[in-house]
C-alpha cells in the first residue's frame, strides 16, 4: 500500500530553492545564501518564529518568478532591466499556496527601496522589514565574486551597503549587517556549500507537515514555474497530470493514489528548470549536444524530489517518465517490471499529451494518428502494452479532459502574459 508522503515544509522549500538555482554555475546556492544572510541580519531583532519562517521561505524562493534560465543568468550577472515583472510573477505563484500568503507579499516587495515615496502604504511592518532584509541580502550576495576568496571582498561590500543605507536599505538592517560584517564565520557560512545545513540549524523551525491538499498546491505552482517559461510548454504538465489521473482511475487506483499520480504529473518535468529556453523553443531537430541537455532533465527531477524527503514514490513516478519497457529510455535505463506502475502510466500520459496538444509551431496529432503511434510504441516495447489499450479504450473522455484542463491553464498563462506588460516575451 502506498502511504501518504510525510513532507516537512522547511525541507521542501530548501530543496526547491536548490532546484531553481540549478540553472547556471553563477546561480548555484544563490537563494539559500540570500536566506542565510537575511536570517542572520534579523535574528537579533526579537522577531517571532512565524516571521522568521516567512522570511526563510521568501528569501529561499525570492527568484521563483524568473521563469527562464536566460533571465536568471542575466540577473546574476547584473543585468536587471525589469525588476517589477519577476517580483509580480513570483508573488502570484506563491500566493496560490495557502501557507505562503505572507511569503508572497515579502517576495512582492523585495526589490522596493526602503525610502520609496510610494508603494509601502498598508504594508505591515514585519513584511516591510522582511522584504528589505531580502533586498539587502540579495544585493550583498550578488556582489560576492565567486572567483575570489570572500574575506578579501568584505571592505568593498561593506562600503556599498553604507552608501545605500537609508535609501535602499533600512538603517536598522544596515547596522545589523555592520555588526556581523567583521566576523569571518558570517562570510564563510554565507559561501559554504553546506549553507542549507547552516540555515537548518539557526533556529528551532516549526514542524509543518504538508497534507495532500498542500502538496497538490505545490505541484501546481511548480508546474507553472516550468511550463509558463514558454508558449511551447505552457500547458504541458497540466495535460500530463490530467491524463495520468484518468488512466489511474481506469486502472482502479484508490482515490488517494490518483491524487498522488496527479501531483507526479505536475512535477514530472521539474528538472527542465535547468534547460535554456533556446532549446525548449527550438522547433527544428535538436543537435546531439542539445538533446544531451534535454536528457538530463529527468535525472534532475529525480534528485530534486528525492532530496525533499517523503517524496520517494512521487519522485520515482515523476522522474522515470522517459524510461522504456525495453530499457532503452533515459536517464537510468530501468526496464520492464522494475519500473513502478505509476511511472509507466506517466510515460503513456506524457507521450499522449505531447502528441495531442497544440504547440505554436504545429497542431496536435489527430485521433487516428495518435492511436497508431501509441500502438506502435506498445508493440516495440517503448510503452507498457497493458496501459496503452486502457487509454485507447477511453480515448475520447480522456482527451476531452486533457483538452479542457490545458485550455484552462492556457487562459491563466495568457493572463500572466498581460501582467508582464508589452515587450516581454516569456509569457506572451
Amino acid at each position: 500500500m502506498i502511504r501518504d508522503p510525510v513532507v516537512l515544509l522547511q525541507n521542501l522549500v530548501l530543496s526547491l530553492s536548490d532546484a531553481l538555482d540549478l540553472v547556471h554555475h553563477a546561480a548555484v546556492d544563490h537563494q539559500q545564501r540570500v536566506a542565510y544572510i537575511a536570517l542572520r541580519l534579523t535574528l537579533p531583532m526579537a522577531r517571532t518564529l512565524e516571521e522568521q519562517s516567512d522570511l526563510l521561505y521568501a528569501a529561499a524562493l525570492h527568484d521563483i518568478g524568473m521563469l527562464s534560465v536566460e533571465e536568471r543568468v542575466d540577473t546574476m550577472l547584473g543585468d536587471m532591466e525589469d525588476l517589477d515583472s519577476h517580483v509580480r510573477i513570483g508573488a502570484q505563484l506563491l500566493g496560490r499556496f495557502d501557507l505562503f500568503r505572507t511569503t508572497s507579499e515579502i517576495v512582492r516587495y523585495h526589490h522596493k527601496p526602503w525610502n520609496a515615496r510610494d508603494g509601502w502604504e498598508g504594508v505591515p511592518g514585519p513584511v516591510r522589514l522582511s522584504a528589505n532584509a531580502v533586498h539587502l541580502a540579495d544585493t550583498v550576495e550578488r556582489m560576492i565574486r565567486r572567483d575570489a576568496g570572500v574575506l578579501g571582498q568584505v571592505p568593498r561590500i561593506v562600503a556599498e551597503v553604507d552608501r545605500l543605507s537609508g535609501e535602499q536599505f533600512s538603517p536598522d538592517l544596515a547596522d545589523s549587517f555592520h555588526a556581523f560584517s567583521g566576523i569571518e564565520s558570517f562570510w564563510l557560512d554565507a559561501v559554504s556549500p553546506r549553507v542549507g545545513s547552516v540555515i537548518s540549524g539557526m533556529v528551532e523551525w516549526p514542524r509543518v507537515i504538508l497534507p495532500l491538499d498542500s502538496l497538490e498546491q505545490i505541484g501546481q505552482i511548480l508546474s507553472r514555474v516550468v511550463d509558463f517559461r514558454s508558449s511551447y510548454t505552457a500547458t504541458h504538465s497540466s495535460g500530463v497530470a490530467s491524463t495520468a489521473e484518468h488512466l489511474a482511475r481506469r486502472l482502479l487506483f484508490e482515490e488517494r493514489e490518483c491524487r498522488l499520480i496527479r501531483i507526479a504529473g505536475h512535477l514530472h518535468d521539474l528538472g527542465k528548470v535547468a534547460v535554456p529556453n533556446a532549446i525548449l523553443e527550438k522547433p527544428a531537430r535538436l543537435s546531439s549536444s542539445e538533446f544531451d541537455v534535454i536528457r538530463g532533465h529527468a535525472y534532475h527531477t529525480f534528485r530534486i524530489l528525492e532530496n525533499i524527503g517523503g517524496f520517494e514514490e512521487i519522485s520515482r513516478w515523476a522522474a522515470f517518465h522517459h524510461e522504456r519497457m525495453d530499457g532503452n529510455g533515459y536517464p537510468f535505463h530501468h526496464r520492464g517490471d522494475s519500473l513502478p506502475l505509476g511511472s509507466r502510466i506517466l510515460a503513456v500520459a506524457d507521450v499522449f499529451t505531447a502528441l495531442t496538444e497544440n504547440r505554436p509551431y504545429r497542431r496536435g496529432v489527430l485521433r487516428d494518428g495518435t492511436i497508431g503511434i501509441l500502438r506502435e510504441f506498445a508493440t516495440n516495447g517503448s510503452l507498457d502494452g497493458r496501459i496503452v489499450p486502457v487509454l485507447i479504450d477511453g480515448y475520447d473522455p480522456i482527451n476531452r479532459n486533457r483538452a479542457d484542463t490545458q485550455e484552462a491553464c492556457a487562459e491563466e498563462y495568457s493572463r500572466r502574459g498581460e501582467d508582464r506588460g508589452p515587450g516581454l516575451s516569456l509569457l506572451t
